[in-house]
């Protein structure tokens, strides 16, 4: 079984960040909430100082209730030596944990195996500041987080010794988190001030990607098709989760990865479902197709900046049912996704009004609200004459 160590940790993160990755000694690393940018050469990414930064901003370095404040938390996950787990098992098993208890904190996980016996195992270093709230981490129960981990392994068939580990009830909904936003998007704060400086975020990448897919696809198996299309892997979440959803990953970066109702409610596993599957405020058949052919290639020729001016043009399409370009250019739809939309002949030149067809029983209420109106009307001017005769 793996055994999951707390430490709680005081001061900056610069120590902890030293001694992990000290003598290049980590085998690798993975990320939640943290946005790397691109390595340059012999410089590791700093997430000691992007932590720190957080912290200030939030005001959480400071004292509380006369003791100094807890800046973070690191958590030793050590599989089971009998196992003999190899890397990628392990950074599998730390991320989707560190994902179920720390969703909405900067996490950075290292890995080692410089102990007796060569074992990888995973440092997890959490942030005290929740990046949704604001607010300061609440320390878990230690052993409810060991109990999860074990849950977790057992799970994906690794062994489980302790046979006398009270099981936890699934069916209590306290255990796991709720829906992280009930907003259509959410964008935390570390994402909105990396794209201020004009840098590379990866989850607005993913969910533009996603926005894309989502507004072209016509079934689920199409909605997944279109997003392996352009780079993006989608994958059911834990079984013991309270909520369904999907996790979203890039094809060629796995460890970048992000639970759809993460990136806001209109990403989700339900949403997505439900709108692949609808019919209202849908674009053409042929608008659809070329919007995912335009995604395609701007994939394949690694043109990120053609891809995030697709997806802000689709979204603005949608949210103003434009369905032609005649209205877009009558909207005040941004320049430069207006040009895409006309250049690459995304949208017709014009289109034929809509006619909504009723059914018998909408008729007969539309005549029943007509006749009402009609009749209070008719009562409105006999009471006005009333009082004109009484004068």
């Amino acid at each position: 079984m793996p055994i999951v160590k707390p430490i709680s940790g005081h001061t900056s993160c610069r120590g902890i960040y030293r001694y992990l990755t000290k003598n290049d000694r980590a085998l690798a690393s993975d990320y939640l909430n943290l946005d790397v940018p691109e390595r340059i050469e012999g410089q590791p990414f700093d997430w000691a100082k992007v932590m720190d930064d957080t912290r200030r901003r939030n005001g959480n370095d400071r004292a509380w209730g006369g003791h100094r404040a807890r800046t973070y938390k690191h958590y030793v996950l050590s599989p089971d030596p009998e196992d003999g787990i190899g890397l990628d098992a392990l950074r599998e098993l730390a991320v989707a944990w560190a994902e179920r208890h720390f969703a909405d904190y900067e996490v950075a996980i290292v890995y080692h195996d410089d102990n007796e016996r060569g074992i990888p195992h995973a440092h997890v270093v959490v942030n005290n500041t929740n990046l949704a709230t604001g607010n300061r981490l609440q320390d878990p129960d230690p052993k409810a987080l060991k109990h999860s981990a074990q849950e977790m392994a057992q799970e994906r068939h690794l062994r489980d010794l302790d046979t006398d580990m009270p099981q936890l009830d699934s069916r209590r909904p306290d255990r796991f988190r709720s829906a992280p936003t009930h907003q259509a998007v959410y964008r935390r704060r570390s994402e909105k001030a990396i794209e201020a400086e004009g840098g590379y975020s990866w989850v607005s990448d993913i969910r533009r990607r996603v926005g894309i897919a989502r507004s072209v696809a016509r079934s689920e198996r199409e909605f997944r098709n279109v997003l392996s299309s352009i780079g993006v892997e989608v994958a059911d979440n834990s079984p013991k989760a309270a909520r369904r959803d999907w996790v979203y990953s890039f094809s060629d970066h796995p460890s970048w990865r992000i639970t759809g109702e993460n990136l806001g409610v209109a990403y989700g596993r339900e949403a997505v479902t439900r709108r692949v599957s609808g019919s209202f405020g849908r674009l053409s058949d042929a608008s659809e197709r070329q919007i995912a052919k335009v995604a395609r290639t701007a994939y394949e020729l690694d043109d990120l900046e053609k891809l995030r001016a697709l997806a802000d043009a689709v979204e603005y399409v949608e949210r103003n049912r434009i369905r032609d370009r005649r209205q877009l250019e009558e909207s005040e739809a941004p320049t430069e996704g207006a040009e895409l939309v006309r250049d690459a002949g995304i949208l017709p030149e014009w289109s034929a009004p809509r006619v909504v067809r009723e059914n018998k029983q909408q008729r007969q209420d539309r005549e029943d609200r007509r006749s009402g109106k009609e009749q209070r009307s008719t009562q409105s001017r006999d009471r006005a004459e009333k009082r004109e005769k009484g004068r």
